[in-house]
């Protein structure tokens, strides 16, 4: 049992905003914050993946990081690096296509690696509540800290043995649960109703997949428009956000090159 104050000093990263490369959430303070869950959900080929993979990736653009674990579980390592790749770069994924074609890649490589030093990464298609334990447990017993971010990429395949809006309710309790133990802000990419599928309608609260809207603190929702990527902030327990999904906060979108700037 612990007074307010108490509790605060214990917990005193938590609440700390990610670093962000994005003016338009940083000026509205739509952020993603260490010790909570966020989830960020969008139809297919949205582009959830990639711009919270660039978001980690470049943190402020000013040379500060948040350390992340991301459980790649929807995408293989070829398709994490190029994408690294590119956003390091700026070249186009078709550009990196051909370099690797070519077997000119020294040079891409070197940049990857700079550019992620921050980043670990696992690939396993289904991890288990134990698997992601076992990670986050090795990388304390390395660092002697706790990653600053753990991404789950996609909600769904945190294997579950169970029906599917009962796993997503357990998955989200679990990874809440999560941030709280170790003041990572916790990320999970997730799925939405087929109504709002489309990837062009904005998404409210209730376009999420299964009931699972009541433990996340911050709920993002992704939509595409020409050449935008918009962000709708339809739950934010520390700031502002609008459930209809009629609250957009927009990106300039260059999917070639994975670049997001706004």
């Amino acid at each position: 049992m612990l007074r307010l104050s108490q509790g605060r000093r214990k917990n005193v990263d938590a609440g700390e905003p990610l670093h962000c490369p994005f003016g338009v959430l940083n000026a509205t303070e739509t952020h993603i914050r260490k010790g909570q869950l966020a989830l960020v959900a969008g139809g297919p080929g949205t582009g959830k993946s990639a711009v919270v993979h660039a978001w980690l990736q470049r943190g402020d653009d000013q040379g500060r990081h948040n350390t992340t674990m991301y459980f790649s579980a929807d995408s293989d390592p070829f398709t994490m690096w190029k994408r690294s790749a590119a956003i390091a770069t700026g070249y186009t994924l078709s550009d990196i296509e051909r370099m690797v074609k070519e077997g000119n890649t020294q040079g891409l490589d070197a940049e990857v690696d700079a550019a992620t030093k921050h980043m670990w990464f696992d690939y396993r298609s289904s991890p288990t509540e134990s698997d992601v334990l076992d990670e986050v447990n090795a990388y304390y017993t390395v660092y002697g800290q706790d990653p600053e971010v753990i991404v789950l990429d996609n909600l769904k395949n945190l294997w579950q043995d169970m029906g599917e809006f009962e796993a997503l309710e357990q998955s989200c309790m679990f990874l809440h649960d999560l941030a709280r133990d170790t003041n990572a802000a916790i990320i999970a990419l997730h799925h939405v109703v087929g109504a709002a599928e489309d990837g062009i309608s904005a998404i409210p609260l209730s376009g999420l997949r299964g009931k699972v809207s009541k433990t996340p603190e911050v709920v993002l929702t992704l939509h595409r428009s020409d050449s935008q990527l918009n962000v709708s902030p339809v739950k934010n327990r520390n700031g502002r956000a609008q459930a209809s999904g009629s609250w957009i906060l927009p990106l300039q979108a260059d999917m070639s090159r994975m670049h997001y700037q706004g």
